[in-house]
């Protein structure tokens, strides 16, 4: 490489090049106006709209939260008008995101992270609605029903009828009172639906009453004759408690079977009430609210790590479209 100063002072480069008026080297059989041809240039990186990513991980699973406690927590059983307010208005936010990401694709304004917040907030109020209906249905209307509901002691189905009891939820029973498994009776509809009478013994020999209105019920737990094994422990003599049973679609057959057991044992039922034979009613109804707080833990996780993946899938292919 060679170096030339002409004699007004102006310096010429190359190799065996000659310079221009502007003093601009032209070599000599290259194109003027070619820029050189590199391997190794460093290409432009799409910058990551960091907001973006943390916006659309964190705020669909606080809508989705928020809507799904609304929905499946005592709000909805307490005020139902407010629970489906929230999800009216949850959808409405989703609707707005909508217009805006329409607008900005319309304007060619780099709509992507725009509409996944869209798509986002849309699966996010629609899950939380479907599922939080589905478990208030489940587990906390059952629940609410039951702590509404009063509770009775000392109840003697030789003294007491039904209709002293009819808005009872949990029942702890006297001295003496025990299952009578001699007049176990089932009515098989798809199910089978057992019932038998809860009666009370002196000195170890049932009583004859006048109205058997008390009974113990379960399903699929009678096959046997005079088998009457529905619940835990349920031949446990020390069990003398009930907790009310409030499912309105299973009474009609329980019904049936009480007729089968009149006709059968020759006693009367004037106004059945039935109950699951338990130890601890309390207990068996504070598992309802233990599990609409797992179902609800586990529904937030599982709709965290899902629209986590979806975004991290997003950014990727974003990156590949060089739109941030």
């Amino acid at each position: 490489m060679s170096l030339h100063f002409h004699p007004d002072g102006q310096l010429n480069f190359g190799y065996g090049g000659v310079a221009d008026e502007a003093g601009i080297n032209t070599v000599l059989g290259s194109d003027e106006n070619k820029a050189p041809k590199m391997i190794f240039v460093p290409r432009q990186r799409s910058r990551i709209n960091v907001q973006g990513i943390l916006a659309n991980i964190f705020l669909p699973w606080i809508l989705f939260t928020s809507v799904y406690w609304v929905m499946s927590g005592p709000v909805h059983y307490h005020s139902p008008n407010w629970a489906w307010c929230a999800v009216f208005a949850a959808f409405a936010l989703t609707t707005v995101l909508h217009c805006i990401a329409r607008y900005r694709k319309e304007e060619d304004l780099a709509p992507s992270w725009y509409t996944y917040t869209a798509g986002a907030f849309f699966m996010a109020s629609l899950s939380a609605t479907v599922f939080g209906y589905y478990v208030f249905f489940a587990e906390t209307e059952i629940f609410g029903d039951y702590l509404t509901l009063n509770t009775y002691a000392a109840i003697n189905p030789a003294l007491n009828v039904g209709q002293t009891v009819m808005d009872s939820g949990r029942i702890y029973f006297a001295h003496d009172v025990v299952l009578d498994f001699q007049k176990t009776a089932g009515f098989k509809h798809h199910d089978v639906y057992c019932v038998v009478p809860i009666s009370h013994q002196t000195d170890g020999r049932m009583d004859k009453l006048q109205t058997y209105d008390f009974w113990a019920v379960g399903t699929n737990c009678c096959e046997e004759p005079r088998k009457f094994h529905c619940g835990k422990n349920v031949m446990d003599p020390r069990i003398r408690s009930g907790l009310r049973m409030i499912e309105e679609d299973k009474a009609p057959f329980y019904r049936l079977a009480v007729q089968q057991a009149e006709a059968a044992y020759g006693i009367t039922a004037a106004h059945p009430v039935f109950f699951y034979w338990t130890q601890d009613p309390l207990k068996d109804i504070y598992v309802h609210r233990e599990r609409l707080l797992r179902y609800f833990l586990i529904g937030t996780f599982v709709f965290f790590i899902s629209n986590f993946v979806g975004v991290m899938t997003a950014t990727f292919a974003f990156a590949k479209m060089g739109r941030f």
